[in-house]
């Protein structure tokens, strides 16, 4: 199997967009700076793939990351399976090794949740958004944006594809895969915690982490909005 570690340090010194499936994801994918992302690392996160599917991606720089084989059960997958974006997905994926292409594979960091330790290998596992953010910084970002990233809801809606399209353009599974939102709070638990890890994580490595939503429960990362984010980014040409 390849292994991420092939990653490591590619992207030195540049900025990454990771991209996870709550509902804040729509005001970026409503924004006119939408398609400006692509110019960088782009990571989207299980279903946040989908605004992205009618663009040609590259695979140098454009990515999809799952630490849950479950994706394969829902019908955007097909789209991410012939994407040339390059896949990063957690070991218990190897099962699949043969049919998956320019895919890479990692396993879980030897620690818990909240520790990160530099000199080890592997990325945090407890959900696929703490998994992008690892790999992120071991990539070599140094500026790092993060949409989508809320743990929280819109008048009941947890995702954003319930904002962006009409029922009959939703993503479908074909098993009843849905978690309920008191069991996603208990992940959200855990996910605090390795956040906090990949916030001292990133101070030590001089790295910059935005969250772009203001919904977001997420209180490990500084909050900036949208605006702001292409105002940096025109300050950096």
């Amino acid at each position: 199997m390849n292994t991420y570690t092939k990653l490591i340090d590619k992207h030195n010194g540049e900025t990454a967009f990771i991209l996870g499936a709550g509902p804040s994801l729509y005001d970026l994918c409503m924004s006119y700076h939408f398609k400006e992302i692509l110019n960088h690392v782009v990571i989207s996160v299980n279903s946040s793939y989908m605004p992205l599917s009618k663009y040609s991606l590259d695979p140098e720089k454009h990515y999809w990351v799952s630490n849950d084989t479950l994706c394969r059960r829902w019908s955007y997958w097909k789209d991410v399976e012939k994407s040339s974006c390059t896949k990063v997905v957690r070991d218990s994926w190897s099962k699949y090794r043969k049919v998956m292409t320019n895919t890479f594979f990692f396993s879980p960091r030897p620690t818990s949740e909240d520790v990160v330790n530099l000199e080890d290998k592997g990325l945090c596992y407890c959900s696929s958004v703490p998994s992008s953010i690892d790999l992120a910084i071991q990539m070599g970002c140094k500026t790092i944006f993060l949409f989508g990233v809320d743990h929280n809801d819109v008048d009941g809606r947890h995702h954003f594809w319930q904002l962006l399209y009409d029922r009959k353009n939703r993503p479908t599974a074909n098993a009843n895969i849905y978690d309920s939102w008191e069991k996603q709070n208990k992940v959200f638990e855990i996910n605090n915690k390795a956040y906090k890890a990949l916030s001292k994580l990133a101070d030590n490595k001089n790295v910059k982490i935005f969250n772009c939503s203001n919904i977001s429960k997420v209180k490990h990362f500084k909050k900036i909005s949208i605006e702001s984010v292409f105002n940096i980014l025109g300050e950096q040409k």
